[in-house]
Order: C-alpha cells, then sequence, then structure tokens
C-alpha cells in the first residue's frame, strides 16, 4: 500500500485564534474531547518555530507592523497540519521523523515568509507525529490576504502539488496525498469518532449494566445501573442519527470514487494508488460504523421508560453545571 505526505492548509478568522492557540501550545489542564492525547508525553513536542506570545495578539501586531487592513470577517490565520501516512512516519525514529518536520518547515519558511510564522510545533503526544504551523496571510505588498496567497479550492490543490514536489525530492518514496476535488470528500466531524471510541472503551461496563436492568429489584440498586448509564447518555441518545450519517457517507464515497476512476483525466494512470488512499480512509470509517452499530445493538434493549429517565437526569446534571459555572464567574 502506498504512504503518502500529507498537507492541510485551513483558513481562520479571529474568533478561531484562541481555541487553536490552547491546542496546538497544549495550554489546556485537560483533554477529555480528544482522548488521542497522551499528556504523559506531552513533554516529547517541539518547535520548530517557537511562538513570542499568544497567537491573537502575535496576528494583530503583524498587521500592525506591516499597515494592513483588517476586516471582522477577516481571514488572519492559516492553520497548517503536515504529517504522512502513519505507516511511513511510524516506521521512522525520532532524528529521521525531525527531519522530515524540519524539511516541511522550510517549504513554509520559503513560501509563506519566516516573519509571518507564528508557531511551528510537533506534537508526539498523539496516536501519529505531526506538525500544526500556523502563519499569517501577507502579501509581498503588505496586504493581509488569504485570497491572494492561498485562494480557492483550486489554489489549495497547487499548494498541496507544490508541497508534494518539494518533499518528493528528499522522500521519493512518498506518493501525493488525494486531492478533495477527486475523491469528492464529504466532512465526518471528528467527534463522531471519539465519541464512538469513548463509548466503546466502556462497552463492557454498559452491556453488564443494561443485562442486570430486569433482574434488579433493589431501587437502590436500580439508581447505581441509571447513574452508570446516564454518564454516557448524551453520546448514546445520537447514535442512531450517526450511524445513518456514517452509512450515507460510505455509499456517496463509493458512488463518488466509481465516477472519479472512470472520468478523471488528473488521476489517470494512478488507479491504484487512488484505491489505496480509499481502501485507507474508509477501513477508519468502516471501523466507526461496526463500533456503533455493536454500540446501538446494547442501547436498543433499555426500557424506553428508562432512557426517558437518563434523559432526564442529563438534562438536570447539565443545567446545575451551568448554574455552577456561573455562580464561579
Amino acid at each position: 500500500m502506498a504512504s503518502y505526505a500529507i498537507m492541510r492548509i485551513n483558513k481562520c478568522k479571529i474568533a478561531a485564534v484562541g481555541r487553536l492557540n490552547k491546542h496546538h501550545e497544549r495550554l489546556k489542564e485537560q483533554y477529555k474531547s480528544n482522548p488521542d492525547i497522551d499528556q504523559s508525553r506531552s513533554h516529547l513536542n517541539y518547535h520548530l518555530t517557537e511562538p513570542s506570545g499568544q497567537y491573537r495578539q502575535m496576528i494583530l501586531n503583524r498587521i500592525d507592523e506591516v499597515g494592513a487592513k483588517r476586516r471582522k470577517d477577516s481571514v488572519v490565520m492559516q492553520d497548517c497540519l503536515v504529517t504522512a501516512s502513519p505507516d511511513w512516519i511510524g516506521k521512522l525514529n525520532t532524528k529521521q521523523q525531525r527531519e522530515y518536520f524540519e524539511y516541511a518547515h522550510a517549504f513554509f519558511v520559503s513560501n509563506f515568509g519566516e516573519k509571518n510564522i507564528l508557531s511551528a510545533v510537533v506534537h508526539m503526544d498523539e496516536r501519529n507525529p505531526h506538525m500544526h504551523l500556523t502563519f499569517v496571510p501577507i502579501t509581498k505588498d503588505g496586504r493581509l490576504s488569504s485570497k491572494q496567497i492561498i485562494g480557492g479550492p483550486k489554489g489549495m490543490v497547487e499548494w498541496q502539488d507544490r508541497f508534494y514536489e518539494h518533499i518528493h525530492e528528499k522522500y521519493p518514496e512518498l506518493s501525493r496525498g488525494i486531492p478533495v476535488r477527486v475523491t469528492k470528500r464529504k466532512h465526518i466531524p471528528p467527534y463522531l469518532f471519539k465519541n464512538a471510541a469513548n463509548l466503546y472503551e466502556h462497552y463492557e461496563e454498559i452491556e453488564r449494566a443494561v443485562n442486570s436492568i430486569g433482574l434488579i429489584h433493589s431501587k437502590e440498586k436500580k439508581a447505581e445501573v441509571l447513574e452508570l448509564l446516564s454518564r454516557y447518555a448524551p453520546e448514546m441518545a445520537k447514535m442512531k442519527q450517526q450511524i445513518t450519517q456514517v452509512d450515507s457517507y460510505i455509499d456517496q464515497l463509493k458512488e463518488d470514487v466509481a465516477k472519479e476512476q472512470k472520468s478523471s483525466k488528473y488521476w489517470y494512470g494512478k488507479k491504484e494508488e487512488l484505491e489505496d488512499a480509499i481502501f485507507e480512509r474508509d477501513e477508519k470509517i468502516r471501523d466507526l460504523s461496526w463500533k456503533q452499530k455493536e454500540l446501538q445493538r446494547v442501547i436498543d434493549r433499555i426500557p424506553p421508560d428508562l432512557l426517558e429517565e437518563m434523559k432526564r437526569r442529563e438534562q438536570e446534571a447539565r443545567r446545575q453545571r451551568n448554574r455552577n459555572y456561573r455562580e464561579e464567574r
């Protein structure tokens, strides 16, 4: 199976900057929403460009420095992700991994300007090593313009082409990632994977609780089971809708890929690479679908009145958390 060089660039307005700053620079105390982060390994993370402060203030300082104009809805930061296929980068030692990220980092410095780069941090505390690089889209004539720097979807594909050409010089064994315009990929929100992973981690615990519902006669024991299941109530309640969304994604992906394999001139002669990339991503989606359906079979055995009670308890717990939050402020 082919291995791929991976690079993405996302647009960020000022409202999103703080959240990304906290995530990239590991400024949060806990990361419950992202179970892939192993904080015991966060000391292994390192910078190739060290930020001089908070992203927001650095952005505003850079815009003022070049005398650019900023509207309320301006794209003020480009958030870039750089990694490679897990099977390839996972086989490298830490020195070789760093060399890969340093080589990729040089591409951004050369094309977007060292003074515009806010931070480049390599995360070693998640499943797959990757680099988050952020920069302010300042043009050579001192304007703030993501449109001029990156362009639209076509421009993004061109930047990915350039990135691959750069990487290929040092790492010829890597293939170019398949563009979204070829796979017609629909967006599957990361929280679907996280919710399924979290629930499935507690699968046996949930199953035992559900199995015991009809056997318990003690009110105290029933209350314990109810309290246990209520912890997972929000994710459990969304499960059927999520399964439908994922199944729809799989069907649409297969249909789109079949069309592209017949019609795409850009990928003519690269059918095998395309199929490999689709299989790798589709495998993750199938795993998600399987976990969700296994969980749903257990959830479907919970009596309706108990589900309603779980929902009521969760709503009350949410209201209490909100009250506590307001009082703390």
